[in-house]
């Protein structure tokens, strides 16, 4: 597997004249674009504002899945080619995925039989792609696996069987294979334009935020695949341009394991805003969530309000029996979905379906999608670019073409040895493009989102190993440990003097 060096990826961009393709975004979808698009013999150019995977592709649920409730909707196409592409994710990134469990409580019988039908459908939409089939639980075996939920009033339950993955190690085996392919990334760069000849987009300009360093790059096609922030290359576009996005905020609270024994996840089908509840294990911690959250606007650093926090308290207190107080909670994070604006005001039920359009200037646009699918949305974006004649060259099938090759690095142990520490240090910055406090313990390693006290400790001697490893000043560490600490102070709920949520 190759590595992620930053100063020869700086060089290669300076040194291209014209690429095939400029991709803006370096989540799961630019990700996925730049390795189909290297794979295809294009040169490939991806640039990241910020670091790989910083936004919503860090704070998914952590689940690769059809999208069960989906089908009450009637969304079988999506459920089948997100299930079919779930299987794909296991085929070509083992080591990142593992099956996970999940136990649907029921407290009326009717409700075991209309959600098993659902599951049966499940079941078959899978076919031989299927990950365990569903079985019933009666009241004893829901007990054995989950006794507060059962005193909670569930009588009986089904078991089911999905995917769980690690988002950021995927994201980062997709970008080092995609370098693999040819493709140069570079992360703490922003596009701050896009340049136009006679009203067609021929390029972009970015800004290296870590050298001051401001450069004109040539590309035959720019493809915007931002996520949530869409809609604002957009408007780099055309000033006039109407959102095409509705955001929506879901949150995530990490609790010790111990809170939830055993293997199994547990989902919660309606909450009273219209989505499920994940009780989810996940590297020896438990997830629990989500919120849906329509917002106005996007911010780079979204944060979980207090109400939601109380609401996933609450539901989680309510059907999983767990008196779950605020002093309880790790860490919590918010993460931001693309959906696409539909016909409905709902954002539970606005489409995760994606779509590839191009604007009058020549601008592709990415929208919507989520994790399961990024593979699916990639390969759509390059027949997108064919069938337009944007672009010629034959296309790659990426079906099957493994991303993650030798031994997966351990996202979870943060080193509290100052050795081993330095060592990961070093290992980050030179194979991971690892820049800044938070690039190294949010991403890099996990401890922002599994404890966020222990980052908020252990950011001034991250920051000072930083600062060696990059050549960088005394002041540079102070500053950058100062401002990660109090980004991680988002990620702790607010203390209340009284009640059940404290």
């Amino acid at each position: 597997m190759m590595t992620l060096d930053r100063n020869a990826m700086m060089d290669r961009l300076r040194e291209e004249v014209l690429w095939d393709v400029c991709i803006i975004g370096g989540g799961a979808t630019g990700l996925g674009i730049a390795f189909e698009a290297a794979s295809s013999g294009l040169t490939t150019l991806l640039i990241e504002r910020d670091d790989f995977a910083k936004g919503t592709s860090s704070r998914s649920t952590k689940l690769l899945h059809g999208g069960v409730r989906y089908l009450e909707q009637g969304k079988i196409a999506l459920v089948k080619e997100a299930l079919r592409e779930r299987d794909r994710v296991l085929h070509n990134a083992a080591g990142h995925v593992q099956s996970q469990g999940f136990v649907i409580p029921v407290k009326r019988r009717w409700r075991q039989v209309y959600y098993g039908l659902g599951l049966l459908c499940y079941d078959l939409l899978s076919g031989r792609r299927k990950w365990g089939r569903t079985t019933a639980l009666n009241a004893a075996e829901l007990r054995l696996k989950f006794p507060k939920v059962a005193d909670q009033g569930a009588i009986a339950g089904l078991r089911y069987s999905d995917g769980k993955f690690d988002d950021v190690g995927l994201a980062l085996s997709l970008a080092k294979a995609s370098a693999a392919q040819g493709a140069v990334l570079v992360n703490h760069c922003a596009v701050t334009s896009l340049n136009k000849t006679t009203g067609q987009i021929t390029g972009v300009t970015v800004h290296d935020d870590i050298a001051g360093e401001t450069m004109d790059i040539n590309a035959k096609v720019v493809i915007n695949a931002c996520g949530p922030f869409g809609d604002s290359v957009c408007r780099m576009d055309d000033p006039q341009h109407e959102n095409r996005l509705q955001p929506s905020q879901g949150i995530h609270l990490v609790f010790d394991g111990d809170v939830m024994p055993g293997d199994d996840a547990v989902l919660i089908p309606k909450t009273d805003d219209g989505r499920v509840l994940f009780a989810v294990p996940w590297m020896g911690k438990v997830l629990i969530g989500t919120t849906d959250t329509a917002l106005d606007e996007v911010t780079a650093e979204p944060t979980a309000r207090e109400d939601e926090i109380d609401f996933v308290l609450d539901h989680a207190n309510r059907h999983l029996g767990l008196g779950l107080k605020r002093a309880d909670i790790r860490s919590v994070f918010a993460g931001l979905r693309p959906l696409i604006k539909g016909r409905r005001d709902e954002t539970a039920d606005l489409s995760r379906s994606h779509e590839v359009s191009m604007s009058p200037s020549g601008l592709v646009n990415v929208r919507g999608g989520k994790w399961t699918t990024y593979r699916k949305m990639a390969e759509d974006t390059l027949a997108f670019l064919l069938r337009k004649k944007a672009l010629s060259f034959t296309p790659a099938d990426t079906r099957y073409s493994r991303i993650v090759e030798g031994p997966l690095p351990d996202r979870l142990s943060l080193p509290t040895e100052e050795k081993a520490l330095r060592a990961a240090v070093t290992k980050a910055v030179s194979q991971e493009m690892c820049i800044t406090v938070e690039d190294f313990l949010a991403r890099r390693f996990r401890t922002l989102f599994l404890d966020a006290r222990l980052a908020i400790a252990s950011a001034p001697q991250v920051a000072t190993m930083l600062s060696e490893a990059h050549g960088f000043s005394a002041e540079w560490a102070q500053n950058e440990a100062s401002q990660f600490q109090k980004l991680a102070q988002r990620y702790l709920p607010q203390e209340r003097k009284s009640g059940y949520l404290e």
